[in-house]
């Protein structure tokens, strides 16, 4: 046996999964009828007399729904582990309260303060249960977000160049064969024709004006950093995407329950709430008397509350005091604590009346309130009872680690890496003809100060390669993909999806190489202690399960149950 190794165990680190297929579940299509009834509430289980409603599980179904990826398949597996789970939970939180866990001050300290933020939290969906999305909002965020513009545009280095073009498409001729004359003849840099474009990739002088613009009109010049621009606007479209959709719909619903939780909370001050503003404005935090100290001591009012005890100066200065817990000295410096006395005074108004106006509407009686604490308490228990009781036996040895280590060698790697420079043109010509350059042997830096056609520092969407070292897998994938396989010496061309292209030459390639075990050690040690803790939660939770009085009823997988009655 090789030495032991001290276990990483830290706060909260309760195991994310454990438990044994305690329950044959069925493909019955009537699960919930039959399950039992205890108190008025269905129960799928009953756990040495404590019982698991279904309400509790379908609960936890649901979270389950919500933290999956938009799209993603139902893991009928996880939801089936589900039940096992929350048994082995509740055993072991039964077991910290025979171990007087619960009676510890500084759970009921932690459990106090989660309850105040629960009650807060309850009365916040109380106030949004019935929100919805405006759907003219939605449409609006919707089509901003997919618009995308076709234009035709000519680059010019000189504006004298982009006034004559201008002047020569608005007496009547065509703007795209006006634009190919001007760059044949060198006046424009660069034209496209039927590019099209989203508001993000659009350089902003040029996105403002086409925004403006009516299909089939020329813009003035505009001046960019890259030269002069001349634009048409051939066609503005919306192409349908579901997901943008659901995202507008997300977001305006988010700013509408914001808005109408702040609404509400502005009403709940004007009813309950008198702030003494000359007592407020009086308060100075910054000078050296009377002093932060005296000043917790301050009785005064600074705002009265119907109902409720006034908050006073020594209650915002404590409250001061604590924002600022790396000490006020270091606040007074920086002339930042009269700055916030009012921002967080109302931070204090908001949680005095939310609490007041919640247990108004008796929502501290309400059942989803009451499971938020259930829940809370029981995860802290759990996670005390892991730390306190498991975790400490939990044991590695150096051989363990080593062996890990050999069976996951390809997982400590150090990545490919490169040293890259680029040059970027406008046409594929001159790139081509720089590409050739220095396949022939040119030096770069010779190349890069004679190439013509060169975009000009700065050019909106163009990539900088310098010369740095950067990690092949970094690299955005069409760069990659030109470069793979390179050696040092090689040049590549590539075209990027914004049609400028690149010569890239590549002046270094660090191959992949496995990291040594010593620069891994406390990376595998992570990774070891925790599947070999969750391998002792659930060997102490089966102990628990042989000793104890557990009945389950469900026989079919949660994802097939109803609400209940």
């Amino acid at each position: 046996m090789g030495a032991a190794v001290r276990s990483p165990m830290r706060s909260h680190a309760v195991p994310a999964a454990f438990g044994l297929a305690l329950v044959v579940l069925t493909a019955a299509t009537s699960a919930a009828q039959g399950l039992p009834v205890f108190k008025g509430k269905t129960i799928v289980a009953m756990v040495q007399g404590e019982p698991i409603t279904l309400d509790e599980l379908n609960r936890q179904v649901a979270a389950m729904k919500r933290d999956r990826a938009p799209g993603a398949a139902a893991d009928r597996r996880a939801e089936l582990a589900l039940l096992d789970r929350m048994v082995y939970a509740l055993l072991i939180t039964q077991e910290a309260r025979r171990m007087g866990f619960d009676r510890l001050p500084e759970l009921r300290k932690m459990l106090d303060s989660h309850a105040r933020v629960a009650l807060r939290q309850e009365l916040v969906d109380w106030i949004v249960k019935d929100v919805q999305a405006d759907a003219k909002q939605v449409e609006e965020r919707y089509r901003a977000s997919v618009r995308e513009w076709t234009v035709s545009a000519a680059l010019f280095d000189d504006e004298k160049h982009a006034e004559a073009m201008a002047a020569e498409v608005s007496a009547g001729r065509d703007f795209g064969d006006v634009a190919r004359t001007y760059l044949a003849a060198g006046k424009a840099a660069k034209v496209d024709v039927g590019l099209a474009l989203k508001r993000q990739v659009m350089d902003p002088a040029i996105g403002n004006a086409v925004a403006t613009m009516a299909v089939g009109s020329i813009s003035p010049v505009i001046a960019t950093k890259s030269g002069f621009v001349l634009v048409r606007l051939d066609d503005v479209r919306y192409p349908d995407d579901a997901a943008a959709r659901a995202a507008a719909e997300d977001a305006v619903l988010l700013d509408q329950r914001k808005e109408a939780v702040a609404a509400f909370d502005r009403a709940l001050k004007q009813k309950y709430v008198k702030i003494h503003g000359q007592v407020l404005e009086s308060l100075d935090y910054e000078a050296p008397t009377p002093g932060i100290e005296a000043l917790m001591k301050d009785h005064r009012a600074l705002a009265d509350i119907r109902g409720e005890k006034p908050i006073t100066v020594g209650d915002l200065t404590e409250e001061l005091k604590f924002t600022f817990f790396h000490g006020t000295a270091m606040a007074i410096e920086r002339k930042t604590l009269n700055a916030r006395k009012t921002q967080l005074l109302d931070g204090m108004l908001h949680r005095r009346v939310f609490r007041k106006e919640a247990l108004r509407l008796k929502l501290d009686r309400t059942d989803t309130y009451k499971a938020r604490l259930k829940d809370y308490e029981q995860s802290v228990l759990f996670d005390l009872v892991v730390r306190k009781a498991i975790a400490p036996d939990v044991k590695l040895d150096e051989k363990q680690l080593e062996a890990y280590y050999d069976r996951h060698r390809n997982d400590y790697s150090r990545p490919e890496m490169m040293r890259i420079k680029s040059l970027v043109f406008g046409t594929r010509p001159d790139a081509e003809r720089t590409l050739e350059s220095l396949r022939t042997g040119a030096d770069f830096q010779w190349v890069a100060g004679r190439a013509d056609g060169q975009l000009p520092p700065g050019t909106k969407g163009v990539h900088v390669f310098d010369g740095k070292p950067i990690m092949t897998a970094e690299l955005p994938e069409g760069v990659r993909k030109a470069v793979a396989g390179a050696k040092a010496g090689d040049a590549r061309l590539y075209a990027s999806p914004e049609s400028h292209f690149y010569v890239l030459a590549v002046q270094q390639v660090v191959a992949a190489s496995p990291q040594p075990y010593e620069e891994v050690r406390a990376e595998i040690v992570e990774r070891v202690w925790k599947v070999e803790l969750e391998k002792a939660v659930k060997a102490y939770a089966e102990k628990l399960m042989s000793l104890s009085d557990v009945e389950i009823y469900l026989k079919a997988p949660p994802a097939h149950i109803g609400s209940a009655p």
